[in-house]
């Protein structure tokens, strides 16, 4: 966690948006649901994590998929997490959570329960499930969604509660589709991008503040962060690449700033960004050949295509007549489906666009450079 926050910088309009909810979570029952989707690498975790380490007097629970198989386990989950944590709203929520759990398995609660029922104050207490990857929710966990969104949780004294999700872009939508889900999430979504150039130079300016590199003026320091933004096109995943290639720099350079090539910097970046977009690509499966993903995803980003599920269908058959080699049938289908799961592309103003934009210029280069090693 701690890597994804120790340089964080922005999200004010994110982060704004959770502290509204979890002080409406203090006046009703239901749980508040706060949903912040986008591109894999657009910050969804680093944000996550921020929340929970600037929010001390929330109790922040991570849920898995495995731990919502129904309510009863999710419940558990958050006795066994919040039993683990120090404070004094973590120790009440273990005992809200010991009564809950005993009452929904119909179970008579024991002398010390039944006292801790009586006497026991929920003031001030407010919990945070962190559900990741929510994009891809089994009905199990969707079911313990609707629960949570129609009752809350505990029994007689109810518990404020956030249910904080993050996942891809189509997060919301695979929730909404859900029967008694289809409100989730009004007004409280958040469709995450790019970090702003001012945020990306202040997030390094502050790693280079820290590491007090040798021979670094105030000039060249700016210089070097604001470098960063164009390095990492504004995208967090990016600019913890770009972080990683500076200290690799400085590190050769035994903590010289000045003797660090900005040109070395700026290539290994690259590499980086290469080796992100090549493992992206790894998980579409459909079209078994690499080459024709990549003329797809080239493709897409040179001209998007209508927001249909069926000009999409037509730009996959289209690049497929050219290189596809196999013998059997081109699973155009198939290869929308994981385009979509995987989130490469969304739909954004009307058209399929690129989840992550820069990814289609790096696929036009990879296709060159094949073709110039054919040639």
């Amino acid at each position: 966690m701690a890597q994804h926050t120790r340089y964080f910088e922005g999200r004010e309009e994110e982060i704004t948006l959770f502290k509204n909810g979890l002080m409406s979570s203090m006046a009703r029952e239901q749980a508040i649901f706060r949903i912040y989707q986008g591109a894999p690498g657009c910050g969804k975790t680093s944000l996550a994590a921020h929340l929970a380490q600037t929010n001390e007097s929330a109790v922040f629970i991570k849920l898995r998929h495995h731990h919502m198989v129904d309510f009863p386990a999710m419940m558990a989950r958050i006795k066994n997490t919040a039993s683990r944590q120090g404070g004094q709203y973590a120790a009440t929520a273990v005992r809200c959570t010991a009564i809950a759990i005993e009452r929904l398995a119909g179970r008579a609660l024991s002398e010390k329960l039944q006292k801790d029922a009586e006497e026991l104050s929920t003031e001030g207490l407010r919990l945070v499930l962190h559900v990741d990857e929510a994009h891809s929710l089994p009905d199990s966990a969707l079911d313990v969604l609707k629960d949570l969104h129609i009752g809350g949780l505990g029994e007689a004294d109810q518990i404020p509660c956030v249910v904080l999700l993050t996942g891809l872009s189509h997060t919301r939508s695979h929730i909404n589709d859900y029967s008694g889900l289809t409100r989730a999430g009004d007004a409280g979504t958040y469709a995450m991008s790019a970090m702003t150039p001012d945020e990306c130079a202040a997030s390094t300016a502050r790693m280079l503040e820290e590491l007090r590199c040798d021979k670094a003026s105030p000039e060249s320091t700016q210089l070097l962060a604001d470098e960063t933004a164009r390095w990492s096109f504004g995208w967090p995943r990016h600019l913890w690449s770009t972080h990683k290639a500076i200290c690799e720099a400085l590190l050769e350079a035994k903590g010289n700033l000045q003797a660090v090539s900005f040109k070395h910097v700026g290539n290994r970046c690259a590499e980086l960004r290469s080796d992100c977009y090549a493992a992206r690509l790894k998980d579409i499966k459909a079209p078994c050949d690499p080459d024709l993903t990549k003329c797809i995803v080239a493709q897409i980003g040179k001209a998007p295509p209508h927001y249909s599920h069926r000009a999409l269908k037509a730009l996959c058959v289209k690049e497929a007549k050219t290189l596809w080699q196999s013998d059997e049938d081109f699973d155009a289908q198939g290869t929308i489906n994981e385009l979509i799961e995987n989130g490469i592309v969304e739909p954004r103003d009307g058209v399929w666009s690129l989840s992550i934009p820069s990814m289609g210029d790096w696929a036009e280069q990879q296709l060159r450079r094949t073709a110039a090693k054919i040639a």
